[in-house]
């Protein structure tokens, strides 16, 4: 029997799976992704890329630009808002802050574009990078062994295929047939509102005001639901709460649509075409872990999260993004094997913030007073800080001496601790202004003060002797990179050392004697070499 072998095999084709290919691809790691769908989404969906999300994916030349070009909405010409209909009376609006601007804290402007745009992107990346794409392709069966993960694929036409992986990536969404295999249960609020969710056209210039985005969180008497515009200024979409006991799905035919988006906007007279109508289920769940033996749980497959604050999207590229560098390093021999442990240890808080953040953004939004199952830490921090202000600790961390272990920090307020994303300043680099992002994507990147020779020397005999993937870079003395050193908490001879994932691994906020050997011990605790991973075993 002939057995198809890859190191990668990833379940999904949605933002999760996607992301893993293009990153994969992109490092050079041969993957093979499986999607039972015929195509990516032929409907918007989720809406937007936010600027963490795209820093990470920015990393592959042209990727971040072409994002962009595929949407047709401006980036900062949004409204938010709380009200009885769209053209009806506001509740509440939320100011800019709270809308996810972000200009002051990325190099990266938020992306508005429709999942469905997103998709074929990312879909154009990971096969022209080399990813091997397959649609109308299912996974149907998985046996896990110390040497890789066995799967059976099954084709629309009746073929079956064998593969072996030597790792596998579950980002087939919230019904996961892989998490469903390995028995991994899924805690918290398991059904916050049944939805049926709506995608039309009508002239929409009188609600959408010239605006390029608009979303509007309805509460009235006779629904419960949401507004979002799309790319196309004549596309809607409304998403409508349900009780399937008193109302069945079967109730929402074309002429009923057509009623609930008039009402919804708050247009009797509103010609209207319906172009699909999907029903689907609000939740707010955490998987129990997201990892066992040789597989990963990535996106919708590790964590549901609620779609009230564009968090669920942008927390599936980011597992894949964190996942991707670490198994490239893994399969090249450039780390030990118990670097993967960090997945599950860095991911799952940060995807129970976003799911905790999203359910209290429900709560506000849509249904003021209800209480929920699932325990919501005090969150004194917004969407924004949920985006980008969350913290790893982990074996691919070191933390400074003293450290308080928190979750969170706002980005708006950088400390450069290890465990926080690198802040985003305006360097001068070969007579011209970056972003200290600009710098990092690939491999690990040093980052020292302008009186701090002697690291970025250890860092380039490190690099050259051992061909460990450090690049490094020394600031000037100018006002920028006074800025830098304020952000980071390092003097004019210190250093840091940022991973792929712009994450800060390392710090040393001054000069210590002998850099090389305390860089190059950093480095292998960082990348756990000599270390092998205990989870292996299926």
């Amino acid at each position: 029997m002939t057995i198809y072998h890859t190191p990668v095999l990833i379940a999904g084709a949605g933002f999760a799976g996607l992301t893993a290919a293009v990153l994969l691809a992109f490092r050079g790691v041969p993957c093979t992704l499986v999607e039972r769908h015929a195509s990516t989404s032929r409907y918007p969906k989720a809406r937007g890329i936010n600027p963490r999300s795209l820093e990470l994916l920015r990393a592959v030349p042209g990727l971040e630009a072409d994002l962009h070009k595929v949407s047709r909405a401006a980036p900062h010409d949004a409204t938010i808002a709380i009200a009885e209909t769209v053209t009806g009376r506001v509740i509440a609006t939320f100011p800019p802050t709270r809308c996810g601007r972000m200009m002051d804290l990325s190099p990266s402007t938020i992306c508005r574009a429709g999942q469905d745009r997103v998709e074929a992107v990312l879909l154009r990346y990971a096969r022209s990078l080399g990813a091997d794409v397959r649609f109308s392709t299912t996974l149907c069966e998985i046996n896990l062994d110390r040497d890789g993960v066995r799967a059976a694929l099954r084709t629309d036409d009746n073929g079956k295929i064998d593969v072996l992986a030597d790792y596998l990536i579950a980002a087939d969404g919230s019904a996961s047939f892989v998490r469903q295999t390995l028995g991994i249960e899924m805690h918290g609020e398991g059904r916050l509102a049944h939805l049926m969710s709506i995608f039309f056209e009508a002239d929409l210039s009188i609600p959408m005001q010239g605006r390029g985005f608009a979303l509007y969180y309805l509460r009235n008497s006779n629904f419960t639901g949401a507004f979002v515009s799309c790319d196309d200024p004549r596309l809607g979409q409304i998403h409508v709460e349900y009780d399937p006991a008193e109302t069945g799905a079967a109730v929402f035919n074309t002429r009923h649509c057509e009623k609930l988006i008039r009402a919804m906007l708050g247009m009797p007279d509103l010609d209207v075409k319906i172009l699909g109508i999907r029903p689907w289920t609000m939740s707010a769940l955490l998987a129990s872990r997201m990892r066992e033996g040789r597989v990963f749980l990535s996106g919708d497959a590790a964590h549901i999260v609620p779609t009230v604050g564009g968090l669920g999207g942008q927390t599936a590229i980011q597992d894949s993004a964190d996942l991707a560098w670490k198994l490239a390093l893994v399969l090249r021999g450039d780390a030990g094997s118990a670097l993967l442990d960090t997945y599950e240890t860095e991911r799952r808080p940060a995807g129970k913030l976003a799911v905790e953040r999203a359910l209290a953004n429900y709560v506000e939004r849509l249904r003021p007073g209800r209480s929920t199952d699932l325990p919501v830490s005090p969150i004194e921090w917004d969407t924004v800080s949920a985006a980008m202000g969350y913290r790893y600790h982990s074996a691919a961390i070191l933390s400074d001496p003293g450290d308080d272990g928190s979750l969170a920090e706002d980005p708006r307020r950088p400390t450069g601790r290890p465990g926080t994303r690198l802040p985003h300043v305006s360097i001068l680099c070969g007579g011209r202004l970056i972003s200290t992002h600009d710098l990092i994507g690939n491999g690990f990147v040093l980052l020292a003060g302008p009186d701090a020779v002697p690291w970025e020397d250890a860092a380039r005999h490190i690099s050259a002797r051992s061909g460990a993937p450090l690049a490094a870079y020394r600031a000037g003395a100018g006002t920028e990179d006074k800025v830098f050193l304020e952000r980071t908490g390092i003097e004019t001879n210190g250093a840091l050392l940022v991973r792929p994932d712009g994450f800060i691994a390392w710090r040393s906020r001054a000069a210590q004697s002998s850099p090389t050997e305390v860089l190059e011990g950093a480095l292998a605790r960082i990348l756990c070499r000599g270390m092998s991973s205990q989870k292996y075993a299926a």
